[in-house]
């Protein structure tokens, strides 16, 4: 009872506060040396506020996600599916670009850990990269990619079959623009430090759900689920 009491107040904590602002770090859980976990994710950004007072950005993205154990103390991730984007902005006005390619990697390494008391700790990076398509008000042709990038370092406690893990990211949602397909510009977001709280939940054997989110105030959430191959 206490277990699945915590498990659902990490998820009402994060539901409530708003949630983290860049890509997913997946949580501690990692494959073993030459093995697979593949799965599916949601990735759901709901406002993120630009610099320079370019308004902000938000979309959803869905991928199909697959990672690999080079070593035990090592992981490639990657996915691959599709996203849209929107730009809420005072000049054009409020853009929405349709959906379209999306995809990312990363990697990820394993740190301290003790087994005794279920503590892992793990360093990694990840990429997004959303390609959605051109929009046309008026008489302008628009078009984005959103570049969503971040490195971190997280730690988790084993509970059994539930794993909460939290920890620190330093990262960025470039909104990248074009209009008439020329007079690009990069935008960078506001925030660059941010803490971030997930849980990893075994549904059954070899499957996990994945929640994450941001532990004080942010702007993304991500759901998952994995099965070890």
């Amino acid at each position: 009872m206490l277990k699945r009491f915590l498990f659902f107040a990490i998820i009402l904590n994060m539901l409530c506060s708003g949630v983290s602002y860049a890509a997913p770090c997946y949580g501690t859980y990692m494959p073993k040396e030459k093995k697979w976990i593949l799965g599916l994710q949601g990735d759901f950004l709901m406002d993120r506020d630009m610099k320079d007072d370019q308004g902000g950005t938000s979309g959803s993205r869905y991928f199909l996600t697959c990672s690999y154990g080079v070593f035990n103390r090592i992981c490639f991730d990657g996915k691959i599916g599709v996203g849209d984007v929107a730009w809420h902005n005072s000049n054009p006005g409020n853009l929405d670009y349709n959906t379209s390619f999306a995809g990312g990697y990363g990697f990820r390494i394993k740190g301290y850990e003790n087994k005794a008391l279920g503590i892992k700790t793990v360093a990694g990076f990840q990429h997004i990269s959303v390609h959605p398509r051109s929009t046309c008000p008026a008489s302008d042709k628009h078009r984005v990619i959103i570049d969503d990038w971040q490195g971190f370092v997280l730690i988790s406690k084993d509970t059994g079959n539930l794993v909460p893990y939290l920890g620190a990211r330093y990262g960025t949602v470039d909104f990248i623009k074009w209009v008439n397909d020329h007079d690009r510009r990069r935008i960078k977001s506001e925030k660059m430090l941010d803490l971030v709280i997930g849980v990893d939940y075994l549904m059954a054997k070899d499957t996990r759900l994945n929640i994450e989110g941001d532990f004080i105030d942010g702007e993304e959430l991500s759901v998952g689920i994995s099965r070890d191959f």
